[in-house]
């Protein structure tokens, strides 16, 4: 799971803010292929001054859904204000800003974002330890310098608070950032816990399980093909496979038991506020002895 920090318009993103808009296209300049590494369902956050400070910070953030190329008409006629303006003529003029002279490109990548969630206040880089080019003019991956500064974000946004009333004063945008903050410290968790164990034809298998509940609801935990949960903002349920050989069952056994132990550790060492985390185990045959080590494991 990628995160990258994205220099803003200041006035582009006040108007989505104010207009209370869950969506947003989010163009750039460069008629380049899409980033390297940034994939559907990563966080971009808006790295903008506010209205108070001349300093910038992080005033919110949104899921990368998908990226097309566009012309600026062809981006009015399918997004209008959803670009961050109230009509073309100010959309072209902010475009001509950012190009400083340059011809505006025949055509541009537009991002094409959801699930947005803005701040109260701007999460600044000192309060959170990153190293951020404060000049920053395209953008920068977060995680590469720390992998836990998606995570510091997020939890100084929680400290500062979620703005509800961007977003027509539903609570929605407190719990899909709570999810957010769910998703990135169990990737981080599952780094800690460590690779899932068996050999390349029991990762196989193993995959093909976990691929089948993805099907009914469950996502996999970033970092792993073969584990996946359910989330809601305060709960997590989460699957993990049960392969094994005849000669190694036992074994296997006692690894699934071992792993969610450190599972349950980590999640309380994290001090994620939960209301419930249950572990469930899934097999290519009905495992009873197995399912009642997991509830019993589950009722510690």
């Amino acid at each position: 799971m990628s995160s990258i920090a994205y220099a803003t318009d200041e006035k582009m993103i006040e108007y989505h803010r104010l207009c209370g808009n869950r969506t947003i296209n989010f163009w750039r300049l460069s008629s380049k292929k899409d980033f390297t590494d940034f994939h559907k369902g990563d966080l971009l956050f808006f790295y903008a001054k506010s209205e108070h400070s001349k300093e910038k910070g992080f005033v919110g953030y949104a899921h990368y859904v998908t990226v097309n190329r566009l012309s600026l008409k062809q981006m009015w006629k399918r997004y209008g204000t959803l670009n961050g303006y109230d009509t073309e003529e100010h959309l072209k003029e902010a475009i001509a800003r950012a190009a400083k002279g340059r011809p505006i490109p025949d055509r541009m990548n537009c991002l094409y974002l959801d699930d947005v969630v803005f701040f109260m206040t701007p999460v600044y880089p000192s309060s959170v330890h990153s190293k951020i080019n404060r000049t920053l003019e395209s953008y920068a991956y977060l995680d590469q310098e720390n992998p836990q500064m998606t995570m510091r974000i997020l939890k100084q946004a929680e400290i500062n608070g979620i703005d509800i009333w961007s977003a027509s004063q539903t609570a929605e945008p407190v719990n899909i950032f709570k999810k957010d903050e769910l998703r990135h410290q169990m990737a981080l968790i599952c780094k800690e816990v460590g690779r899932y164990g068996g050999s390349e034809n029991e990762t196989a298998r193993a995959k093909r399980l976990i691929r089948k509940q993805c099907l009914e609801g469950y996502e996999l935990i970033h970092g792993t093909h073969v584990e996946c949960m359910k989330i809601t903002a305060d709960s997590i349920e989460l699957r993990t496979p049960f392969i094994y050989s005849l000669r190694d069952r036992d074994a296997r056994l006692n690894e699934i038991a071992g792993r969610i132990m450190r599972y349950k550790y980590e999640i309380a060492q994290s001090g994620l506020n939960l209301r419930k985390v249950r572990f469930e185990i899934v097999s290519e045959q009905p495992e009873q002895e197995a399912a009642s080590l997991v509830e019993k494991l589950n009722e510690e």
